[in-house]
C-alpha cells in the first residue's frame, strides 16, 4: 500500500506543480505531467520551474519511502527524513541544482524534445557519476 500511496500523492503533486494558467488567456489544453518537455520548460516562469522540480522531488522521495516499506503519513515522514540524511534518496540534490541543470540542458535545441522526467533522470545520473 505504501508504494501506491506514494505514487498517488506524487502524481497529485506533479499535477498541481505542472498546471499552468495564464491571466487573460484561455486555459491551455490539459496534458498529463509525462508530456512536458524542454519546450514547455523554457516557457515556465522561475516559480513554475521551482514548483515542477519540487513536486518531482517530493514524488521521488515518497516513492523511495514506499519502496522502503513506509505506510501512512508518520512513517513516510520518518523514512524520508532518514533516507535524506543517509543519502538514500534516488534524487538527492536540492531543487536549485536540478532547476539550474535543466536550464543548461534545455539551452541546447536538440535536447528540447526530451521529456522533463527523462531529462531529470539523465541529469541525476550524470550528477551521481560526475559526468558532464
Amino acid at each position: 500500500m505504501g508504494g501506491r500511496l506514494a505514487a498517488a500523492v506524487g502524481l497529485a503533486v506533479l499535477g498541481l506543480a505542472a498546471g499552468r494558467y495564464t491571466a487573460g488567456q484561455e486555459q491551455e489544453q490539459e496534458r498529463g505531467w509525462a508530456a512536458y518537455d524542454g519546450r514547455d520548460w523554457r516557457g515556465f516562469t522561475p516559480a513554475e520551474k521551482r514548483a515542477y522540480v519540487m513536486g518531482f522531488l517530493a514524488a521521488g522521495a515518497l516513492a523511495d519511502a514506499g519502496r522502503a516499506g513506509a505506510e501512512g503519513p508518520a512513517a513516510l515522514g520518518r523514512v524520508i527524513d532518514s533516507l535524506s540524511r543517509g543519502g538514500g534518496l534516488r534524487f538527492p540534490f536540492g531543487h536549485t541544482v536540478y532547476v539550474t541543470q535543466l536550464d543548461e540542458y534545455y539551452w541546447w535545441e536538440n535536447h528540447r524534445p526530451t521529456r522533463l522526467y527523462l531529462a531529470l533522470w539523465e541529469l541525476n545520473r550524470r550528477l551521481a557519476t560526475h559526468e558532464r
